[in-house]
């Protein structure tokens, strides 16, 4: 399993994109444009487009600390795409009452060494979220001062890569989206909650193209790829402090 990045904001990852759309409405509830990878200009998603007053309240609020953490995302982790409108604060599917998840939706610039496609989808599952989904949890909470208004229910991490052996003509990719608590997410975080407990905790939700798939034995572990990768003839600005 490795990561290398291809020009992917250039090129709009195309790869990608085909079979993603149709995905996020049976992910989340929320009015959003068709998914693409997003311009810094239209990765948060809109004030206007939320329908409640909790949702419009929190949108506004942290909307300069949603832009900082776009821009720590498209500087420090160039081997990641965040989606239109793919940082907001989204609801999961089937969930009645206004609880509101601060999420972060990215595409992932994946090739395969091999390895990643002898695995099981569960077992893709578990290493795209031990790789990026568990670090950008980490980097959502801590560039943004959100866990501690009591109107937000917890954090969401969604996860889009290709998957492997499908011919170049007709791709499709994998998703993978979970929502949890922001009380389970800091316990986790701070090691003082199980992996398998966390788990549990989340709701999480895996699809195979457009196809829903029930989750099945998920796992998480340590990978220290995003803190330690280094993209050959790539400069982080001084300015981005990925440090």
């Amino acid at each position: 399993m490795t990561t290398i990045r291809k020009g992917l904001r250039r090129k709009g990852l195309r790869e990608v994109k085909r079979g993603v759309i149709g995905v996020l409405a049976a992910l989340v509830v929320l009015a959003v444009a068709g998914p693409a990878l997003a311009a810094p200009e239209d990765s948060i998603t809109p004030v206007d487009q939320y329908s409640t007053q909790k949702s419009r309240a929190l949108a506004s609020t942290y909307k300069p600390q949603l832009v900082k953490f776009y821009e720590h995302v498209y500087w420090c982790l160039p081997w990641l795409g965040v989606m239109k409108n793919g940082i907001g604060f989204r609801q999961p599917k089937d969930v009645s009452a206004d609880d509101r998840y601060l999420s972060v939706w990215v595409a992932i610039d994946q090739t395969d060494d091999g390895s990643f496609a002898k695995m099981s989808t569960d077992r893709r599952v578990s290493a795209m979220l031990s790789r990026y989904g568990v670090d950008l949890l980490r980097r959502m909470t801590a560039l943004t001062t959100a866990a501690s208004d009591a109107d937000l229910t917890g954090f969401s991490v969604v996860l889009t890569w290709p998957k492997p052996g499908q011919p170049a003509e007709k791709p499709v990719n994998e998703t993978m989206a979970l929502f949890v608590d922001k009380t389970s997410l800091a316990e986790f975080l701070a090691k003082r909650m199980a992996t398998s407990e966390f788990v549990n905790k989340a709701k999480i939700s895996v699809f195979d193209g457009r196809d829903p798939l029930k989750p099945g034995h998920l796992e998480i572990w340590e990978d220290t790829f995003n803190s330690t990768y280094k993209l050959k003839n790539y400069e982080v600005p001084k300015e981005a402090k990925c440090s």
